[in-house]
């Protein structure tokens, strides 16, 4: 949909099945034209429980008093503010609070005027989905404008920027790497061929250093194999490069295979399909996890904490330290089970210096209430059978 001042699109997300516009604007400088600038946009608003961003440059329509600083003041008018005002509670608008910096535009003078003409502005169910959303203003480097940025809460941006840096390494696998096993085969049928050769006369020296490459080609390929068993495996008591690659591979099939649910029951009926599977169990986490049970247990504090040594614990109340959010990164152990996102905690550790950032927003915006936990607080559930041959989710 596109107007004279603004253009939407309408993008949908498969992984979240999310349905969402965004629509751009760049708003006139004559005032005369605000109104129609507006009006325009609200041609623009579709279903009301879709998400709805605007974004973009909106010159001359101010919204609150404080939105420009120098020049001069008689510019500003209570009707053009009015006006707007009630453009953004018609539609249920509002605009995220933003960081760092107040204005977004300035003309660059000896005495600078300051403006906030760029601005993102939502819908209601758009900040049903993310409350926690901020504008974060990014720096201005030479420019009249400055350039902003919609973020979610510091968890928002880490779960983001992880899920993106996922399928960048998996492309990157993919096209570096391929299949351990067939790189194994390949070298190895390489190397066949060398030693058929040898049989008949000796090597060239090309050949040599062929082989002597394919060699090491091969170490590095089993070192990797080794690696990625161990991790399937999940022992720590064996250190890597030990040759143990067999004995990871056997365990960790062997878990597989301890692990695997081959049917359930539903009444007379038999479940067979892993997807149908994991949708019964699913049912079945949902009925007890909405359970509220009564508490047992009634403990009168008071009462029991009358005759005790009062404690101070302020110092569990104040702000995290960078050096206490580090400490607790790298206390936990590297190649624990990942979780969702399938980093384990070596990554966070290896590449610390580049992560922490986020790391450290995440734990500020947590302190201060501002984090969606949903983004974070994601886990695997895996099916282990307590006991041979499970017939039904309760036993």
């Amino acid at each position: 949909m596109r107007g004279d001042y603004c253009i939407s699109i309408d993008f949908y997300s498969k992984r979240g099945n999310l349905s969402w516009r965004c629509t751009s604007v760049y708003g006139p400088n004559a005032r005369h034209l605000k109104r129609a600038f507006l009006e325009e946009i609200k041609s623009c608003c579709g279903n009301p429980e879709v998400p709805w961003v605007i974004c973009g440059d909106f010159n001359n329509a101010i919204f609150p008093w404080d939105d420009k600083r120098g020049g001069n003041p008689n510019l500003v008018n209570l009707a053009d503010i009015h006006e707007a005002t009630t453009f953004l509670q018609d539609l249920c608008l509002h605009e995220p609070p933003a960081f760092r910096r107040r204005f977004t535009w300035t003309n660059g003078q000896a005495s600078p005027i300051w403006v906030k003409l760029d601005r993102f502005i939502v819908n209601r169910a758009c900040s049903d989905i993310f409350p926690k959303m901020i504008q974060k203003c990014l720096p201005r480097l030479g420019l009249d404008h400055v350039p902003i940025r919609l973020e979610g809460c510091g968890a928002f941006v880490l779960a983001k920027k992880l899920a993106w840096l996922r399928d960048k390494l998996r492309r990157w696998s993919k096209e570096s790497f391929g299949s351990i096993k067939l790189r194994k085969l390949s070298l190895l049928h390489e190397l066949e061929l060398l030693d058929v050769i040898k049989k008949s006369r000796e090597l060239t020296s090309l050949e040599f250093h062929q082989e002597r490459t394919l060699f090491e080609n091969l170490a590095d390929i089993r070192r990797q194999e080794e690696v990625y068993w161990k991790q399937r495996s999940r022992l720590h008591w064996l250190k890597e490069e030990d040759e143990n690659t067999k004995y990871f591979h056997s365990v960790a099939n062997g878990r597989k295979n301890i692990n695997f649910i081959p049917s359930i029951k539903v009444g007379n009926v038999a479940i067979t399909t892993i997807k149908d599977i994991g949708k019964i169990f699913e049912q079945q986490f949902r009925a007890l996890f909405g359970q509220k049970r009564t508490f047992r247990f009634k403990v009168d504090l008071c009462n029991f904490l009358k005759d005790k040594v009062p404690v101070d614990l302020s110092l569990l109340e104040r702000p995290f330290t960078r050096e206490e959010v580090k400490r607790a990164v790298f206390d936990l152990g590297s190649d624990k089970a990942p979780g969702p996102d399938g980093f384990p905690m070596l990554f966070f550790k290896t590449y610390w210096e580049i992560v922490k950032g986020e790391i450290f927003q995440l734990c500020e915006d947590f302190y201060s209430g501002k984090t969606n936990l949903e983004r974070i607080n994601w886990a695997c559930i895996a099916l282990i059978p307590k006991v041979s041959s499970p017939s039904s989710p309760g036993i």
